[in-house]
């Protein structure tokens, strides 16, 4: 009788640990589909700005500390330089996101993106 109530406890304990990570996996995919709105900034500053300039990277990492709690860098070679009208600017949006609940160390990750100067 006694092993039932063993079973019974530890088909609780792996069901709530079920339960526990896939709430931790769909938060972390919640965070994920944050990059596309954060890459889209990106693309208008670089629109606006004419380039990765210094006021568009202040303005990246401003809207990355404001609304993405500084999950998101943007790498590039062009960083700190202004391009002529048309001219398209590869970038790196680099995201460090912390997985809730679980004690998992933090997943990096790297996307790439392309901007265009819109200014003349």
């Amino acid at each position: 009788m006694q092993e039932l109530s063993i079973m019974e406890f530890v088909k609780w304990f792996i069901a709530l640990l079920v339960i526990m990570m896939l709430i931790s996996l769909a938060m972390f995919f919640i965070e994920l589909s944050n990059v596309n709105s954060f890459k889209q900034q990106v693309n208008y500053q670089i629109e606006r700005q004419g380039g990765l300039t210094n006021t568009a990277i202040s303005n990246i990492n401003q809207t990355s500390n404001d609304y993405y709690n500084g999950t998101f860098t943007v790498i590039s070679d062009r960083l700190n330089t202004k391009v002529a009208y048309g001219e398209p600017v590869d970038y790196v949006v680099k995201g460090t996101f912390d997985i809730k609940i679980l004690p998992i160390p933090d997943v990096k990750l790297e996307f790439n993106g392309t901007g265009v100067s819109q200014v003349r």
